[in-house]
């Protein structure tokens, strides 16, 4: 693939090495730009940086996360590659593997390497045991936890990245969620400091701390939601769509009125999340799943629709497995699910189509559905 790449550096206070990196990665005939996110440094990095040829933005906002968040979103070109700022030593053409393992389906290329002076200790007694229960399909990968990587960010809600050191194993596991392909290509050797146990306790504590948010939110549970108006499903569902969307779940939602003017208030409101689609109901017909593990949680607004609308043969044989809900808030729900991270998304939905926005519910009430 030919498609330019812009390179994102996060970087705090990175004088002394900043400038090499930038000019070693410059000559490099696929990097279109070399976007350096200047994260509060006190010691002119960002100068150093625009100097040597990079583009400097930045980001107040302490946290390796919040610094990547700014960088994907400033830079020009879908496919980013992020690079760390101390790597001035590296040789930077082996990176051209990576772009040059892009291939269909994929949204992700992990740099995988290696340091004789580290055996891995948090990738093999943390991450890896991790990966195996989150995303089976990637447990194979050897550098997981590599920072060295290239994604297409056009895949994933960027913005919804988490703040710390974490958000690389964040853009992995969204574009595994988004059904995108995660690869790695070797880049060779990397040699590091020597570092304490201390260091691994601290970064222990955040990365837990992430793959338990992760479990927590399910990402890899695609939502199908069927539903005759969008009104509809702002009322009855949105809170649910929006709070897994943030998280980086597919969603794919099917409307018999798929041209009202609330259907575009609709789209509107989940706009900044790729994993979600809004299409008519005869698109049913021809859907697939699209997440990776298999499992999906259909809604309908009544048993009637759920039965008519071509769901059910849609997903036969698909998937391996399907637990579906009926949009209920009276006496005989049965089942909720916590929206508190979507619900600011739903009141600002239901203010956008004239509908009551009083205050919102943590949770959304649903009737399982059974034949």
């Amino acid at each position: 693939m030919s498609d330019p790449v812009s390179i994102v550096v996060p970087a705090r206070n990175e004088a002394e090495t900043i400038a090499r990196v930038v000019e070693n990665l410059l000559p490099l005939e696929w990097v279109d730009e070399i976007v350096v996110v200047d994260n509060n440094s006190n010691d002119g990095t960002a100068e150093i940086a625009k100097n040597a040829g990079a583009r400097a933005v930045y980001e107040a906002a302490p946290g390796m996360g919040s610094a990547l968040r700014t960088g994907l979103e400033a830079a020009r070109n879908s496919w980013c590659m992020k690079v760390d700022a101390d790597l001035d030593r590296f040789d930077v053409t082996r990176f051209s593997r990576m772009v040059e393992a892009r291939g269909p389906g994929v949204g992700v290329v992990k740099g995988a390497w290696q340091d004789p002076k580290d055996n891995m200790p948090m990738t093999r007694l943390l991450v890896m045991p991790a990966m195996a229960a989150l995303a089976p399909k990637i447990r194979h990968l050897r550098s997981a936890n590599s920072g060295i990587y290239l994604v297409n960010r056009d895949l994933i809600a960027h913005q919804e990245l988490v703040d710390s050191y974490a958000a690389d194993l964040d853009v992995m596991l969204r574009v595994y969620a988004a059904g995108a392909e995660v690869i790695e290509a070797d880049i060779g050797q990397i040699s590091h400091d020597m570092r304490d146990v201390s260091h691994y306790n601290a970064m222990a504590e955040r990365i837990m701390a992430f793959f338990l948010s992760v479990y927590e939110r399910k990402p890899t549970e695609e939502l199908i939601v069927v539903a005759e108006t969008a009104e509809q499903v702002v009322n009855g569902v949105l809170g649910v769509v929006a709070a897994r969307a943030r998280g980086g779940a597919i969603s794919q939602i099917f409307l018999r009125d798929i041209s009202s003017n609330a259907t575009t208030k609709l789209k509107a409101a989940l706009a900044p999340f790729p994993t979600v689609s809004v299409s008519a109901l005869s698109a049913l017909k021809g859907m697939k799943p699209k997440g990776p593990d298999g499992r999906v949680l259909a809604f309908a607004a009544s048993a009637e629709l759920l039965k008519s609308s071509g769901l059910k043969s849609a997903l036969k044989d698909a998937i391996a497995e399907v637990s579906a809900f009926l949009f209920a808030g009276g006496p005989g729900s049965d089942a909720s699910f916590n929206i508190e991270e979507g619900a600011t998304i739903k009141c600002n939905a239901l203010e956008a189509i004239d509908a009551s926005s009083e205050e919102i519910a943590t949770y959304e009430q649903f009737q399982r559905f059974a034949e």
